[in-house]
C-alpha cells in the first residue's frame, strides 16, 4: 500500500514538465557523476541520489544511469497521464526509478526510497524519526519537508513522527 501511495504521488507530480541535459563523469574514479540538465545550473545541489557509486537525479538520461547501476530486480511498464509515453519503473533493492520519454530521450522522473535498507546521501531513511530527519537535513525541515532546488524536488512524508516516504521528483513551476 505504501509503494502504491508513493507511486501515485510521483505520477501526480509529473504533469506539465519539460527538460534537456547532458552527461559527463567527474574526476573521482569511484563515483560516476551523471551531469544534470541545464535547468539545475549544471549542479545537483542537495537534491541527488547515489547508489552503488553512481550519483544521479531528476531528468538525467535513464540509459546512462541504468547502465552504470547493477542490474535491476524487475521492471514494470504502465500507462501515464503526465507524458505521451509510458511510465517505466525499475525496481532495485531498497529504491525504485521511474522513467519517461521526454523529447525523444528516456529520462529519470522519480526516485523513491522503498524501505529502510537505503539511506539518501543527505542521511535520510525510512523509519527514522522526524527529529532525526530534521537534524540530518535542516533545510528540508525548514522547507516544510518539501524542498525544491531548480527542476528537482525532495519530499519526505511522516506517519506518527516517523519517516514513511522519501521521493525525488520534478518540481512543478508555479505561474
Amino acid at each position: 500500500m505504501k509503494r502504491a501511495a508513493i507511486l501515485m504521488l510521483a505520477v501526480l507530480l509529473l504533469a506539465a514538465i519539460g527538460c534537456g541535459g547532458t552527461n559527463e563523469s567527474t574526476d573521482d574514479p569511484n563515483v560516476v557523476f551523471v551531469d544534470p540538465n541545464a535547468v539545475r545550473g549544471g549542479e545537483y545541489g542537495d537534491l541527488y541520489f547515489e547508489a552503488n557509486g553512481v550519483r544521479f537525479g531528476i531528468y538525467d538520461e535513464a540509459e546512462t544511469v541504468l547502465s552504470a547501476l547493477p542490474a535491476y530486480r524487475s521492471t514494470f511498464t504502465g500507462e501515464t497521464c503526465a507524458f505521451d509515453t509510458a511510465d517505466v519503473y525499475y525496481y532495485y533493492a531498497g529504491y525504485q526509478i521511474l522513467t519517461n520519454e521526454i523529447d525523444g530521450v528516456s529520462r529519470i522522473t522519480s526516485i523513491s526510497i522503498a524501505d529502510d535498507t537505503v539511506r539518501t546521501p543527505q542521511g535520510l531513511y525510512i523509519g527514522m524519526t522526524e527529529a532525526d530527519a530534521a537534524e540530518a537535513f535542516p533545510a528540508l525541515r525548514d522547507a516544510g519537508w518539501n524542498l525544491t532546488d531548480g527542476s528537482a524536488k525532495l519530499t519526505v512524508t511522516f506517519v506518527d513522527g516517523t519517516v514513511t516516504g522519501i521521493v525525488y521528483s520534478p518540481s512543478i513551476a508555479e505561474d
